[in-house]
């Protein structure tokens, strides 16, 4: 799929890269804002990777295989599936583990003077795991078909200072129509397909496709296979409380 906002991730962890690899997907597009998003494999021989920052907070998704993060003397261990959101100032380390892994390392700066709300979580409670069984059906906005169902992964409630995640399964002959958002806002493809229009642009992403929809830009998406989509969205900055996040664009009422 041949667009400016959407790239493919590497699906395989090969002999040929390092045991630390780290790409960047959208760090250098002019168009998005301050997120940066990279994809990282990483190994049992890779050095560890230091995640601390006072300027930033990061959410790390496990795509497959596993790594360990250490805070002191706590340690969690990540697998498919598997989050953790990274408060600004924490001293959390991240090492590779006897089974090879891919991840997605979504960092944004944050300049808030108060404490961070992330601040006093243990680090076992940082961590999270995508379950369906946890979904429920979106209603901040409406969809047109049936409502996604989704998951918050991370949010203003939960200690981020700017950062909205969430997991939606978008059922098929479900979707947005044309709509613009205030915010940056991404989705990796988990599994299943989704069709998109970005502005003039269209086309189908799938599995390991990444976009990203530039606050403003004018976008719709919809679920047009036969089976349902798993998308990793996130937003950055999450809207205030109270503010609407989604304005729908009818073309029809301009002529």
């Amino acid at each position: 799929m041949a667009m400016r906002y959407v790239q493919k991730l590497k699906p395989d962890i090969g002999a040929e890269d390092a045991p630390g690899a780290r790409t960047s997907v959208f760090g250098s597009l002019n168009a998005i804002g301050p997120c940066r998003i990279d994809h990282v494999r990483l190994s049992a021989a890779a050095s560890p990777v230091d995640l601390h920052s006072p300027t930033e907070e990061r959410l790390i998704y496990v795509l497959a295989g596993a790594v360990a993060l250490r805070e002191g003397a706590n340690v969690v261990r990540l697998e498919a599936n598997d989050f953790l959101f990274v408060p600004r100032s924490r001293a959390i380390v991240m090492m590779g583990t006897d089974s090879s892994a891919q991840l997605l390392d979504i960092h944004v700066p944050v300049t808030c003077d108060l404490p961070s709300l992330g601040a006093a979580k243990a680090l076992s409670a940082l961590k999270g795991r995508v379950d369906e069984n946890a979904f429920s059906a979106h209603t901040a906005h409406a969809a047109e078909g049936r409502a996604f169902d989704t998951q918050t992964l991370v949010d203003r409630k939960m200690g981020s200072e700017s950062i909205k995640a969430f997991v939606s399964l978008v059922h098929p002959g479900s979707g947005m129509g044309l709509h613009v958002h205030p915010f940056d806002q991404f989705y990796y493809v988990l599994h299943g397909q989704l069709s998109v229009r970005l502005g003039f642009d269209a086309g189908v992403m799938s599995d390991g496709d990444i976009v990203a929809f530039p606050a403003g830009l004018i976008h719709s998406n919809s679920n047009d296979g036969a089976g349902p989509t798993l998308l990793l969205t996130i937003n950055v900055p999450e809207v205030p409380a109270g503010t609407k996040g989604a304005y729908t664009i009818d073309l029809q009422s301009q002529n």
